[in-house]
């Protein structure tokens, strides 16, 4: 891939017909134009793969979708919502489709189109959606401040767990900003990652979505409106309200809970317009560049190191939306074919579930809902050689193997047998005599049944013989597997050579006696 670039996806809400345009970040040279999608939402322009672009539309209830190698969008595809979205997030595999219109979160199917659920936990309008980057989970942020840590098993298929609990409440439920959150970011580890919030309450917080605890509150002289973090997680971007990009250490961390940052200690990135705010942030793959986009209809290209403005790119409106991703031109050419990989529209309403929509369980007791087994490796399994050899040296110890008593029982029932056989022949010779006398036929079958199961005829005493053989074959291979177990535990064991000797040498000693 030697001709990959960095193409940055820029949309804003402007009133011409270009949605979303596509320029390569280091050039500036235009890539692609995705057109007739009217203005596209905050928080809503997203990626299918490198195939698909898409995107909801800021006035309309509707989802726009572009192959991401034509302007114009797919034809007879046609994405109906509920109502207007605010916020759109897609799994990586793109498989499953997270909308928040007003304070609702509503889920799809890709593949099929089917509405699979929908939440309702906030209070007010959603106002910022994110998966985990292995896609499990998913994070809302809303107006009512809160932000909730959702997972996507329970809430793509709810289970009724008993005792009056809801399968879809969410894993975590944060409620430590006071104003409405405006941009949060996941990085790298899915569950175990760290997760960054902002708000309009000048809060930028960190959460361990491990255990669900808040780390650290970094309190900044202004309102918050996006947040972007390396890759590496040592650096924090925060977008502001007064135009100005912060950054924020995170190798320097201190350890209260909450600290004030003051203005002449805070490193800022100076170039949009003052009073106009910051709407969203993006990193290169290497976290050398930074770009940002505002209010002002500018995109501000910045060098990390030295803080210093490289280019500004001049849009006919403010910035909604900006991705930067690692491509090749060649898939901007008309020959480029993508699968589709998704239904051709999106259901309105849940779906009855039908016989084949089921999760099973290996553990039929989920009362508990959600839990982690918890496994004993201090006990071996049964079976395994461990086990055997254990066995083998408490028989050792108390004189008798136990192999001997379960081959003492099996010879003793061989035994019985033939003599229970013997006792029913002699009872129905026994029989008395003045029973009457059935027909030559019946005669005729009971003799020869007599015959077949005689214990002297040929073929019973065959049929025992070849038990017997197999049996004593069984037994034998048992004895041979059980010593080389004894000796290799013996060979590699002193302590056992010793016990053994010992009890070699209690034998002789009670023969003499």
């Amino acid at each position: 891939m030697e001709d990959a670039v960095e193409a940055l996806f820029i949309s804003t809400s402007s009133e011409d017909n270009t949605t979303c345009s596509v320029q390569d970040l280091r050039t500036g040279t235009d890539l692609m134009r995705y057109k007739g999608g009217g203005c596209a939402q905050h928080h809503s322009l997203n990626m299918i793969h490198l195939n698909y672009v898409m995107a909801a539309n800021s006035a309309k209830p509707l989802l726009h979708v572009w192959p991401i190698n034509k302007q114009e969008q797919m034809a007879g595809l046609r994405f109906v919502v509920p109502g207007k979205v605010n916020a759109l997030a897609l799994t990586p595999d793109g498989n499953f489709l997270v909308a928040g219109i007003q304070e609702n979160i509503y889920l799809w199917h890709m593949s099929s189109g089917r509405m699979l659920n929908t939440l309702s936990k906030h209070y007010q309008a959603i106002t910022c959606l994110r998966f985990t980057d292995n896609g499990e989970h998913f994070i809302s942020g809303g107006k009512d401040g809160a932000v909730l840590v959702w997972d996507l098993t329970f809430s793509a298929a709810p289970l009724d767990t008993g005792g009056g609990k809801d399968s879809t409440e969410p894993l975590y439920s944060f409620n430590d900003h006071g104003l409405a959150v405006t941009d949060l970011y996941s990085g790298i580890g899915g569950i175990r990652s760290y997760l960054y919030t902002v708000s309009l309450d000048r809060c930028c917080k960190v959460y361990d979505l491990c255990g669900g605890v808040l780390l650290l509150s970094v309190v900044f002289p202004v309102a918050l409106h996006s947040v972007i973090v390396s890759k590496m997680e040592t650096r924090v971007y925060v977008g502001s309200s007064d135009g100005k990009v912060f950054v924020f250490h995170m190798e320097n961390a201190p350890r209260m809970k909450e600290y004030h940052l003051e203005e002449e200690e805070i490193q800022a990135f100076v170039g949009h317009t003052s009073g106009k705010a910051i709407t969203c942030l993006a990193l290169n793959i290497s976290a050398t560049t930074l770009v940002s986009g505002g209010e002002d209809n500018q995109v501000c290209v910045w060098d990390v190191g030295s803080r210093q403005l490289i280019k500004s790119l001049s849009q006919k409106g403010p910035v909604t939306n900006l991705h930067i991703r690692l491509l090749s031109p060649a898939i901007f050419l008309p020959e480029h074919k993508q699968p589709q990989m998704f239904a051709d529209s999106l259901k309105r309403m849940i779906s009855p579930w039908d016989e084949n929509d089921c999760i099973e369980l290996f553990d039929p007791d989920y009362s508990g809902g959600r839990k982690t087994p918890e496994l004993d490796y201090t006990q071996s399994h049964p079976g395994t050689d461990e086990e055997i050899i254990l066995k083998l040296i408490a028989s050792m110890s108390s004189g008798k193997n136990e192999d001997d008593d379960e081959i003492e029982a099996e010879t003793k029932a061989t035994n019985v047998e033939p003599a229970a056989e013997v006792v029913d022949s002699e009872v129905e010779d026994e029989e008395p005599e003045d029973e009457p006398m059935e027909t030559t036929t019946k005669e005729a079958k009971s003799e020869n049944s007599y015959a077949e199961y005689k214990p002297g005829s040929a073929q019973t005493s065959d049929e025992r013989v070849q038990k017997l053989l197999a049996e004593n074959a069984c037994l034998k291979a048992q004895s041979k597997r059980m010593f080389q177990i004894a000796f290799k535990y013996i060979a590699s064991s002193d302590t056992g050579q010793g016990e053994i000797a010992e009890k070699t040498k209690r034998k002789k000693a009670r023969e003499t006696q």
